[in-house]
């Protein structure tokens, strides 16, 4: 990975993925864009990215917690069929779709159906310490 900061501030990043080891999950995760990534102080949260049509019938993942971060998974590709499951309930969708996942909630992806050869499925964390941080500071003012 090369993380380079450019005129006018910009910070670009080649050689994504990483792949990170996560709880649940049976691979590592293809993250593109994390604190490491993007080296810059708001960058408080992780984006990955998977490809939902190699995961047909083939949950990449157990059911898992975040305990410090909420999670949003994002597909805005139509014509993906899948359901996440939580301890509560099993919620069936259809795409374009976004889910917010409680930091804590016992979670998983299923796809049943994709009708595109690719189909981008993104899962973004939100570190919820910087929430905290932000939180800390305006008490402070």
């Amino acid at each position: 990975m090369n993380v380079a900061e450019r005129a006018a501030g910009l910070v670009v990043t080649e050689g994504l993925p990483l792949y990170e080891e996560m709880d649940g999950h049976h691979v590592p995760v293809p993250i593109f864009l994390s604190p490491q990534t993007l080296p810059v102080p708001q960058a408080s949260f992780t984006v990955a990215a998977i490809d939902a049509a190699q995961l047909i019938g083939a949950p990449h993942a157990d059911a898992h917690v975040h305990p410090d971060q909420d999670e949003i998974y994002l597909c805005v590709t139509p014509g993906l069929r899948f359901e996440v499951e939580t301890d509560a309930e099993t919620i069936a969708l259809d795409s374009p779709a976004s889910v917010f996942i409680p930091a804590g909630v016992r979670h998983r992806l299923i796809v049943h159906e994709v009708s595109t050869d690719t189909c981008p499925f993104l899962g973004i964390l939100l570190d919820a310490r910087a929430e905290d941080r932000t939180d800390a500071q305006d008490g402070a003012e």
